[in-house]
């Protein structure tokens, strides 16, 4: 793996290991077992890291990379499914989407007012009048004594800034 692809795979994995080892755990009972599956999916995530699609969530890679080398490892010991099929893990694991989805929105959501907070008080003003009270943008105008162009210029201005400061917020870089 070059320099550049370790420095974004720890940020991504580091964060997700807590939910990987449970997430194996719900579906492995012996601990060393569950050990070893954990500490062999960790270095199939490192190995083929250049395979992953950062536009999906890097904990529902690592978790389907878990559920192959669980049925694998049940498969090659020659253990019966027990309780968890494919199709639970599967199950599992879109429980565990949700859970990372909403934990995402509550990241974003804190990161957005934080940014919001450090705004001038007349954007501030602008944005809470458009988004948060629902004002058109022929009432802003009038009421700020602009041309329509000059509070869309305005509000495209303050929406750009704020996406920029949410990824700086959460440490993300979108090209």
């Amino acid at each position: 793996m070059t320099e550049p692809a370790h420095d974004r795979f720890l940020p991504l994995f580091l964060p997700v290991q807590a939910d990987l080892r449970a997430f194996i755990g719900a579906a492995v009972r012996d601990v060393v077992t569950r050990e070893d599956i954990f500490q062999e999916v960790a270095m199939i995530l490192w190995k083929k890291f250049e395979l992953y699609d950062p536009a999906r969530p890097f904990g529902a890679w690592a978790r389907g990379i878990a559920i192959r080398k669980i049925l694998e490892d049940r498969r090659l010991q020659g253990r019966l499914p027990e309780s968890c099929t494919a199709e639970t893990l599967e199950a599992l694991s879109h429980g565990f989407d949700a859970d990372e989805a909403e934990a995402s929105w509550k990241d974003r959501e804190k990161a957005l007012n934080h940014c919001l907070e450090q705004l001038p008080e007349r954007s501030s003003r602008l944005i809470r009048e458009r988004y948060h009270q629902n004002h058109s943008i022929e009432r802003i105008a009038e009421e700020e004594g602009l041309s329509l162009d000059a509070i869309y210029q305005t509000l495209s201005r303050l929406r750009r800034q704020l996406r920029e400061c949410v990824q700086r917020r959460l440490g993300l870089s979108f090209e």
